[in-house]
């Protein structure tokens, strides 16, 4: 009987109670970076430089960010990990594009752990991004921004303009084989070539995530006002700004393309210590460009800010999706709630320096064209 009670615990009891140990009594790993969360947390929470380095944004943002997910947004604490550490293993993994294995030394989990909790804040995240990425209501494109409106430079000139739209390529990662040739882009990377809209105080007001790398910027532009009922179409007089790769038609407003005899400018870095605006289209051209590249500096920001967007891939396009849609809900989060963030800062600062060069002999500029058309 003694025998049988041996064989039974050795066959069927050890093997339960090892996998209780394992998936029950998780205790925090030997984290060979630092001390885990109590660390980490004291870099979020009380150095604001070390904050915005490791998470990509200040504490303040961080506080409410963590309280609206937890709040509205149905996140979660676990029996081990509050709420503000899953949102910082997400936010690390994005801003530091690290693997999964180096973030649970990190903070002291397996990396199991972190895959979990990286696709439980995804799918809040994600939730969120709909609420903040939202397409605009007609009354709210009539609306005009003080920051068109307050410049001389473009007001009244562009006074039905509502923003900018472009295309950004984000590397994505995909599984060997003919369909995958579709996702290579013009640089022998594979991507996901992402249609981007922003109004002119750098907020996203639509994405169309999905189209392979090797599609056209002009031809994603078609598919997203064809086939998705959320497209924000402008309304009557107003319009887009888009650069020469784009159809010039009612609605998106295109630069005058460079021509043989010509040999018209356009882009911003043609007008910086080079002679001024020849004709009427190449002044067009230049204000055109300038209050064009909100898209690029708008896109610049969410870039930097993420490095998952930029670096190598390391999720499937499902998962990058999502996570393009997420970071994209992060970025009009920090700018909506109107907290104080470096990257934009500098962003506005470095528009304004070139706004500055460009502007220093404006008067001469447009009387110099004026006598050469007359």
């Amino acid at each position: 009987m003694l025998l049988e009670e041996e064989e039974f615990m050795q066959r069927y009891m050890h093997p339960i109670l090892e996998y209780y140990k394992k998936n029950f009594c998780k205790n925090p790993m030997n984290n060979v970076w630092g001390n885990g969360w109590k660390i980490i947390r004291e870099q979020i929470y009380s150095n604001e430089i070390s904050c915005r380095t490791l998470i990509r944004m200040s504490s303040e943002a961080f506080i409410r960010l963590c309280e609206v997910l937890e709040k509205k947004y149905g996140l979660q604490e676990s029996l081990n990990i509050k709420v503000d550490e899953s949102v910082a293993i997400f936010l690390v993994l994005c801003g530091q594009n690290d693997t999964q294995h180096d973030i649970g030394l990190r903070f002291g989990h397996a990396h199991e752990t972190i895959g979990r909790k990286f696709h439980h804040v995804l799918g809040a995240m994600v939730k969120l991004a709909v609420d903040y990425l939202r397409p605009r209501t007609a009354s709210e494109f009539e609306a005009i921004s003080n920051s068109l409106q307050g410049d001389k430079r473009y007001w009244p000139y562009f006074n039905g303009s509502i923003g900018a739209l472009d295309g950004t390529h984000v590397p994505v990662m995909v599984t060997p084989g003919r369909d995958a040739l579709r996702f290579v882009n013009r640089k022998g990377t594979a991507s996901l070539n992402v249609l981007g809209v922003c109004d002119h105080d750098m907020l996203f007001t639509y994405c169309f995530v999905g189209m392979a790398g090797s599609t056209h910027d002009s031809r994603v532009l078609d598919t997203a006002m064809r086939d998705d009922p959320l497209f924000p179409k402008p309304p009557g007089e107003k319009y887009y700004l888009v650069d020469s790769g784009y159809a010039n038609r009612r609605g998106y407003l295109a630069p005058y393309r460079k021509e043989r005899k010509e040999g018209t400018r356009y882009h911003l870095q043609d007008f910086i210590n080079c002679e001024p605006p020849r004709n009427s289209k190449e002044m067009f051209n230049r204000w055109h460009a300038s209050l064009r590249s909100v898209i690029e500096r708008t896109f610049g920001v969410w870039k930097k800010k993420w490095r998952v967007l930029n670096e190598f891939p390391r999720y499937d396009i499902s998962t990058q999706r999502n996570v393009i849609f997420a970071t994209m809900g992060l970025h009009n989060f920090i700018r909506w709630n109107k907290i104080k963030d470096v990257d934009f800062e500098e962003a506005t600062m470095e528009n304004s320096g070139v706004h500055m060069h460009q502007s220093e002999n404006d008067s001469d500029d447009e009387n110099d064209v004026r006598g050469n058309e007359e």
